[in-house]
């Protein structure tokens, strides 16, 4: 964990976001409205974290357990998390921490001289803390595994829950507090409501013995909010679900043109389970200059390298299109297609999973590097080749998320070579190969044949974006009881084949690009007395009906999430009358 203030979120917002301008990265929505009757005949004198009964009543409604007497009232989340760790870490002591924490929480540790290790350490602690939805991605975390982890160290359990309520899709997470005794949670009125001036958060817990030692801190701290705060806070809680409910739906609304706007730049989304911001990757690195640049025009975009996290941006799903579009536009270099850049600083958007290989298991992506009129020659005369090259971007990421699954060896066949290291981002563990020379026929037989003399190998290309999962798994399982196994594309040609061990002569005799390729070669596969297994039809896209088509099958489907929006931002139709 460093202390550099180029990854503190606190610092680079005070440092770099400019007077009134629009802040594209923002987490919060607008402010929700007070009445204003609630500004009349109030006392400004200041309210300790214990007392205001109603505020801390309201605040115990939003959990299933909790009663007043569990809530301490503070100045913010971030009091909150620095009031915990004040009151339950000293010299010598260990934090279990991820780089999400919020900085209040880190930056205290540290001040106490506690250590901070990692949630991987298995390291013994006083205190755990963890984000959830987590930071900066939006992604919900298992709280109960969470707990039980932090438990069986030794430590308090904390979760830091501000974006609890903004689940985009279904029921609103389930609070630490709620599910076990010794837990703290932490909360807040800025991320739900927009409210972070009235600097009201929370803290938690049925847990007495800690809370007494928090309420203390906050003592020592701010003392507590003022009554001006308090006030309307309760009016603002009367509201709550009304006002979150309003801000998922524009949320959720305004993202479609968020990421549209997005892909029309060529920018990779990594698009959130909860919050209102996505996290978003240039098609290449962005200048300091330009950046600085995007400032003086009035516009702000916050780095990920403040979450630890290098190469991407916070974008709101909350911004104006037209701006969003207007401010990636001044980013781009003019006559440049997007997807042709580098994209060697990209981190990997899908982890690969840590589940261990089947032995001997290898699948083989065949690819050509979207860039430079390589890719899908057809769909180029029908979209025009930017376009084009944007698809087959999409197309390979998606195919690459597919491949980085777990239960095999990813092996990429690539043409040209020297292009993994713009796609390397995307399969981190994968291994890059050069692709043959000669057709269609050559190129796989020498990407399948030298997979497949170490086990069974299957092998597919990158225009099946949306390809399942079980698909690959059900060829793996074929060839344990076939030599060969073949996935029938519709055209008539095939979009996997995998093998057992080689086979000599397979593609003899077989007429690429007709309608008699996949019959040709099972013939073949027969003729050397070898089973062969078939899988279920599925359509590859080289032209624009097979685009419409796929276009038809994302329409309601959560798979290809890159081609998806790429598909969206060109206006792609599915097929009339199908």
């Amino acid at each position: 964990m460093g202390d550099s203030a180029d990854l503190d979120l606190a610092a680079y917002y005070a440092a770099h976001l400019p007077a009134d301008a629009i802040d594209l990265s923002v987490s919060s929505p607008a402010a929700a409205p007070l009445g204003l009757g609630a500004w009349r005949d109030i006392d400004s004198s200041f309210v300790t974290p214990t007392v205001s009964e109603p505020l801390r009543a309201a605040i115990a409604a939003r959990y299933r357990t909790l009663t007043a007497d569990d809530i301490l009232v503070c100045a913010g989340a971030g009091e909150a998390l620095a009031a915990v760790v004040f009151a339950t870490l000293g010299t010598g002591s260990t934090m279990i921490a991820d780089r999400a924490a919020y900085p209040s929480a880190l930056n205290a540790a540290r001040h106490c001289g506690a250590e901070i290790v990692s949630p991987a350490s298995g390291a013994r602690a006083t205190l755990a803390v963890l984000t959830n939805p987590g930071v900066p991605f939006g992604d919900i975390r298992d709280t109960s595994g969470f707990i039980a982890g932090a438990i069986a160290a030794g430590a308090i359990p904390v979760v830091d829950e501000v974006y609890r309520d903004l689940a985009l899709e279904g029921a609103r997470l389930e609070a630490a507090a709620d599910i076990d005794p010794s837990a703290l949670s932490i909360g807040d009125l800025s991320k739900p409501l927009g409210l972070g001036g009235l600097r009201i958060g929370w803290v938690a817990t049925r847990n007495r013995e800690v809370l007494r030692k928090v309420d203390r801190e906050l003592q020592l701290l701010s003392g507590g909010p003022s009554s001006l705060s308090v006030r309307a806070a309760i009016v603002a809680l009367g509201s709550f679900d009304r006002s979150v409910r309003d801000t998922l739906e524009s949320a959720r609304t305004n993202s479609v043109a968020v990421y549209a706007a997005l892909a029309r730049h060529g920018w990779t989304v990594r698009k959130p389970e909860a919050g209102l911001t996505a996290i978003a990757f240039p098609p290449a690195p962005i200048p300091g200059e330009a950046l600085a640049g995007l400032n003086a025009a009035g516009y702000f975009l916050l780095p990920t390298s403040v979450f630890g996290l290098p190469g991407g941006y916070r974008v709101s799903l909350l911004a104006e299109a037209s701006q969003l579009n207007h401010a990636l536009g001044m980013l781009a270099k003019p006559n440049q297609s997007p997807l042709v850049l580098a994209t060697a600083e990209l981190p990997p958007i899908y982890k690969p999973s840590p589940t261990p290989l089947d032995e001997g298991r290898r699948l083989v992506v065949l690819s050509k590097a979207p860039g430079a009129g390589k890719a899908k020659t057809r769909l180029a005369a029908r979209l025009g080749q930017q376009a084009t090259e944007r698809l087959a971007l999409a197309f390979i990421t998606d195919t690459l998320a597919l491949a980085s699954g777990p239960g095999w060896e990813t092996i990429v066949s690539l043409d040209p070579p020297e292009a993994a290291g713009r796609l390397r981002a995307l399969a981190p563990l994968a291994t890059f190969v050069a692709q043959a020379r000669g057709d269609l026929g050559a190129r796989i037989t020498q990407a399948l044949t030298a997979a497949a003399t170490a086990g069974p190998a299957v092998l597919i290309g990158s225009d099946t974006p949306d390809l399942p999962a079980s698909i690959l798994s059900e060829a793996f399982e074929a060839l344990e009881t076939h030599d060969a196994v073949l996935g029938p594309a519709r055209d008539g040609g095939f979009y996997l084949l995998g093998l057992r061990q080689p086979i000599e002569n397979i593609f003899a005799g077989v007429e690429w690009s007709t309608e008699t390729v996949f019959e040709r070669t099972a013939r073949n596969i027969a003729s050397a007395g070898k089973s062969c297994a078939v899988l279920q039809e599925w359509q590859d896209v080289d032209d624009a009906d097979s685009l419409a088509s796929l276009a038809e099958r994302l329409t309601n489907a959560d798979s290809a999430p890159a081609t998806r929006a790429v598909l969206e931002s060109l206006s792609v139709e599915a097929p009339r009358g199908a």
